[in-house]
C-alpha cells in the first residue's frame, strides 16, 4: 500500500521524459532481482538434490566437444540431456539400488584399510567413496590407461569400441589390432600396481562379489605376485566368465523345457586357466578339468592364491594332455552324463578352436569357444580370396565362417578395448 503511494506521488511530480526513465530503471532492478531469486532457487534446489535426494555428486557438463551429456550422475555413470531426466532417474529404483549396493561396497573397501600391516594392493588413503561407490563404466576405467602400441610414443586408449558410434577414426591401416599388434586395445603387458589408486578402486568395484558373482576374487589378486596380475587378463578371463553364465548357466537348452544342469567343464588348452577357476569358485558342484600340455607358473599361483584365501579348489583338477584327454576321462566317467559338460576353449590357437568343437558336437557336450589366431585354410574354401587390411575384419569374417559353420547358439563380442579377439561363440550341445 506504502509503495503504491509513493509510486503516484513519483508520478504526479515527474515530467513525461522522466517518467519514462524511472520506470525503465524499475523494471531493470526488477529484473535484477527476479534473475538472483531464481538463481538462488535453482542453486538450492541443486544443493538439495545433491546432498538429499542423490546421496551422490551430480554434474553439468560445460563442455561442448565432449560425449558426455547435459546432465551426470557419477553414481550410475550415466547423462541425461534434460534436468527432468536426470530427477527422474534419480528417485528411480534403479539409481537407489546402485547408491545402495556402492554404500556397501564402500564399506567393504574401508575395511581393506583395517588389515594392519598387509592392506590390500586395491586400497588406498587417498581413494574418495565415489572412485569406489560408482557403478562400474568400462568407458571412464579406459580414459587414460595406456593402449597396447609397437611403437616407443605413449598411447593412450580412446574411447568406444571398434566399428561403434563415438569411437577414435581408424582406417585399414589403423583399425583394431591392425597386424596383430597395435590400435585401440589396453596394453596387455598392464599390471594392477602400474594402475592410479583411482583405477584401482574402480576394479575393485568390478570385481566385488556384489558385481561380479564371484566369491573370493578380490582376496585371490590382492594374494597373487604382481607379475601375474595383468590387467587385460584379467578383464578378458571375469567377460568370459559371464558369458559361460549368461549363454549356459542361465538359459534353457530347448524351448519349454529345462535347463540342462552342468556338471563338469573341460577347459581345454587352458593357459593361465582363470575362466576355469572362476567357475570353480562361483559353483562348487561343477567339477573343472583344467587342461594343457603343461601347466603355467601363472595357473598355479592363481590356483594357490585361490586356496590360501579361504575359496575351496577341491574341484579343480590340472590334466596333462591335449584333446585326447577329454575322451580319456569321459571314457573313465561312470553312467556318462555327456550332455552336462561343456568343452571351454578360450583362445585356443589355430586349430585347436575347430578341433575342440567338433568334439562337443560329436559327444552331444556343450561347447563355448573364444577363437584367436584363426587360419582361413581351416574355414573358407578359397582362403586365397582373402585380403584384408584390417585384421579386426579378418578376425570377424573368419568368426563368421565358424559360425555358419557349427550353428552356435548365442554369439557375442567382448569389448575390443580389452582383446582384439573377443568374439565368443557357445551352444548348449545336442547337435545341429
Amino acid at each position: 500500500m506504502g509503495i503504491d503511494c509513493g509510486l503516484r506521488r513519483m508520478y504526479n511530480s515527474l515530467s513525461p521524459c522522466r517518467l519514462v526513465l524511472s520506470l525503465a530503471v524499475q523494471l531493470i532492478v526488477v529484473t535484477f532481482v527476479i534473475s538472483e531469486v531464481a538463481s538462488l532457487s535453482y542453486n538450492s534446489f541443486g544443493s538439495v538434490l545433491k546432498d538429499d535426494l542423490l546421496s551422490a555428486p551430480v554434474s553439468q557438463n560445460q563442455d561442448p566437444n565432449s560425449s558426455k551429456k547435459g546432465y551426470w550422475c557419477d553414481y550410475c555413470s550415466v547423462g541425461f540431456n534434460k534436468r527432468k531426466s536426470l530427477i527422474e532417474h534419480l528417485n528411480g529404483k534403479r539409481h537407489k539400488a546402485v547408491v545402495a549396493d556402492g554404500d556397501a561396497v564402500w564399506e567393504d573397501y574401508v575395511e581393506l584399510g583395517n588389515r594392519g600391516a598387509s592392506p590390500s594392493v586395491f586400497f588406498d588413503e587417498s581413494v574418495t567413496k565415489i572412485d569406489v561407490a560408482r557403478a562400474w563404466s568400462l568407458d571412464k576405467f579406459m580414459e587414460g590407461l595406456r593402449a597396447r602400441s609397437r611403437s616407443s610414443k605413449a598411447k593412450f586408449v580412446a574411447s568406444g569400441m571398434v566399428g561403434t558410434p563415438g569411437a577414435s577414426p581408424s582406417s585399414s591401416h589403423t583399425g583394431n589390432n591392425f597386424q596383430g599388434g597395435a590400435g585401440n586395445q589396453i596394453d596387455p603387458r598392464l599390471r594392477l600396481h602400474d594402475l592410479p589408486p583411482s583405477k584401482r578402486a574402480a576394479l575393485f568395484r568390478y570385481l566385488h562379489a556384489s558385481s561380479s558373482g564371484i566369491p573370493g576374487l578380490i582376496d585371490m589378486v590382492s594374494a597373487l605376485p604382481p607379475k601375474y596380475v595383468r590387467v587385460k587378463e584379467l578383464l578378458e578371463s571375469v567377460e568370459v566368465y559371464f558369458q559361460v553364465v549368461d549363454a549356459l548357466l542361465k538359459r534353457s537348452t530347448e524351448q519349454g523345457q529345462k535347463p540342462k544342469r552342468l556338471t563338469r567343464v573341460y577347459d581345454i588348452g587352458c593357459g593361465h586357466g582363470l575362466v576355469g577357476m572362476l567357475i570353480a569358485a562361483s559353483y562348487p558342484s561343477i567339477e573343472v578339468r583344467s587342461i594343457d600340455l603343461v601347466p603355467r607358473e601363472s595357473f598355479l599361483a592363481q590356483r594357490d592364491a585361490f586356496a590360501s584365501t579361504g575359496t575351496s579348489m577341491d574341484n579343480l583338477v590340472f590334466r596333462t594332455g591335449d584333446l585326447s584327454a577329454i575322451a580319456e576321462m569321459e571314457d573313465e566317467r561312470v553312467g556318462g552324463g555327456e550332455k552336462h559338460t561343456l568343452v571351454l576353449c578360450v583362445h585356443g590357437c589355430k586349430e585347436l578352436t575347430h578341433e575342440s568343437i567338433e568334439l562337443a558336437r560329436d559327444r552331444g557336450m556343450a561347447w563355448l569357444a573364444l577363437p584367436c589366431c584363426l587360419r582361413a585354410g581351416d574355414h573358407l574354401e578359397h582362403p586365397g580370396c582373402l585380403r584384408l587390411g584390417s585384421d579386426h575384419t579378418r578376425y570377424a569374417l573368419l568368426c563368421g565362417a565358424l559360425a555358419g559353420r557349427y550353428h552356435p547358439e548365442t554369439v557375442a563380442a567382448i569389448d575390443s578395448r580389452i582383446t582384439g579377439r573377443g568374439i565368443v561363440l557357445a551352444s548348449s550341445g545336442g547337435g545341429d
